[in-house]
């Protein structure tokens, strides 16, 4: 009996469906109703577990592997010159259709006298072949994509080389709410860059210890900073890579990425891919460099990018802690609120980082000292006219010192008028606005102190802009380089020498 190419199909298909549809309710024929009658072999628990482990084992066969042979044979039926009813399944099939009815008899049989686990797995067996065959069974059903097109007459159009520039800033809370907080916190402080403890003690201390009461004080501080526009430090960040993006010009493609929280890194990349950036220059935010700013990002960074298929060239700017225009900028900002003030000590605070750290080799300690005698040189310091000191220390570990929220406060009678700046933050934030602005400046004027001046962060100052322009200019080379991912090819990751010139903590 003739028909045609669909109906062959269709027909394959509802055949293999109805055996499975069979199977399945044989199988849970024997589960719920035969292993049942006999309690003390099949206790409700096994009865379960046989079934999800049959429909999951089964779903997967079905997928992988019963699937690649209904493919072939719609193949097969597609390929038929003349199609008939009785060419549904090949002769082979045929055979096969009453070995596999007799495995299924001598498997029920065998059931019955406990063979095999008796009901229990056996059911379970069935339904796991039965789900196989209905799964697979909609390779019949579903039409195939088209076959990609490759055959072309001109070459494709050559598209302007575009470079993308990733500013990356370490992140921010959603909202000044302790949900979103502790969010946050859970996935920063989850870093083991950031932390560097044994992962399954600190997975209980963090959900146990710390989140449950450190996200509720950390939101009240942050609702003393947020603005109408949202967190101080998202959306300078944001002034920053708009204005950078503006310096750079059109074959530059600006993004901004957060190492936590929003927007993604993950997000930013999936946008410079879109834009068609076969290169991408990674700028992290962060001067000195350390393995829990800098150094968490360029891992997490590339992890990303190597789940991409078509993978860019990677080049993450060296650190900039003493480019002249960076040093410059920070000068300015100094020199903005010092303005005809008299002032009796200049402090540079960093933020704080675990002593252990600098210890097994990072040299954070050293590029904040090197800003720290930049920053003095430009403006005219003598050593006994500034300190350096260190903040926004957590727990209980010794961190680098001095500690600012203790040095400060004592620097009364020896200096009552000070002026306090952040050389290690690129934006304002909770650390410069809440930490520095309203804690330290009360303590100061407790202890005696009479001003507190605090240079503003950097933001989008227009040195600071330049200055980053020099880095990625410096970082990206040349165009045709950046353009065709040369001379390391897709996926390649460069990252020049620090003498190029190329880390905040939140």
């Amino acid at each position: 009996m003739h028909t045609t190419h669909a109906m062959l199909r269709r027909l394959a298909g509802a055949v293999w469906i109805g055996v499975g549809t069979m199977l399945v309710w044989r199988g849970l024929a024997m589960l719920f109703v035969r292993a049942r009658a006999a309690p003390e072999e099949a206790t409700t628990l096994a009865v379960w577990v046989s079934l999800a482990a049959g429909l999951l084992i089964g779903a997967l066969k079905g997928h992988y592997v019963l699937a690649r042979t209904a493919r072939r044979n719609r193949r097969r039926i597609e390929r038929l010159a003349r199609p008939r009813i009785q060419q549904a399944f090949t002769p082979r099939f045929a055979v096969l259709v009453p070995l596999m009815i007799a495995l299924g008899v001598l498997l029920r049989m065998g059931a019955g006298h406990g063979w095999l686990g008796g009901f229990t797995v056996v059911g379970g067996i069935y339904v796991g072949i039965g789900s196989g065959l209905f799964v697979s069974a909609f390779v019949y059903f579903l039409a195939p994509p088209p076959p990609l097109p490759t055959r072309s007459d001109h070459p494709p159009p050559a598209r302007e080389p575009r470079t993308g520039v990733l500013v990356v800033n370490l992140g921010t809370p959603d909202e000044p709410t302790p949900r979103a907080v502790r969010r946050y916190l859970r996935e920063f402080l989850s870093d083991p860059r950031v932390v560097e403890v044994n992962r399954a003690v600190w997975a209980f201390v963090l959900n146990v210890i710390i989140l449950p009461f450190r996200s509720r004080a950390s939101a009240a501080a942050y609702a003393k900073v947020w603005t109408k526009d949202g967190s101080p430090l998202l959306t300078h960040s944001r002034r920053i890579a708009g204005r950078l993006g503006e310096r750079l010009g059109e074959r530059f493609v600006v993004v901004l990425g957060m190492r936590y929280g929003n927007p993604s890194l993950a997000a930013a990349l999936d946008q410079l891919a879109r834009e068609g950036c076969d290169a991408i220059v990674v700028l992290p935010l962060f001067p000195q460099y350390s393995n829990s700013t800098t150094g968490t990002v360029q891992a997490e960074v590339g992890r990303l990018v190597a789940q991409q298929r078509a993978q860019p060239t990677l080049r993450f700017t060296p650190p900039y802690f003493d480019h002249p225009l960076y040093i410059s900028a920070l000068a300015a900002r100094v020199r903005e609120v010092r303005s005809g003030a008299a002032v009796e000590l200049h402090v540079f605070s960093f933020h704080g980082l675990p002593e252990a750290y600098v210890r097994r080799g990072d040299p954070y300690v050293d590029h904040c000292t090197r800003t720290a005698f930049a920053l003095a040189e430009e403006l005219g310091l003598d050593r006994a006219e500034w300190e350096l000191v260190f903040q926004s220390r957590f727990g209980d570990e010794p961190w680098l010192q001095p500690y600012l929220d203790e040095t400060v406060p004592a620097l009364p009678p020896r200096a009552t008028r000070i002026l306090v700046s952040v050389p290690g933050f690129a934006t304002d934030c909770l650390e410069t606005l809440e930490e520095v602005d309203i804690r330290l400046r009360a303590d100061f004027m407790a202890a005696g102190g009479r001003v507190l001046l605090r240079a503003s962060a950097l933001n989008d100052h227009p040195l600071w802009i330049e200055a980053l322009e020099s880095v990625v200019r410096g970082s990206a080379g040349p165009a045709t380089a950046c353009a065709t991912g040369a001379p390391g090819g897709p996926g390649h990751v460069e990252n020049p020498a620090p003498d190029a010139h190329s880390a905040e903590l939140r």
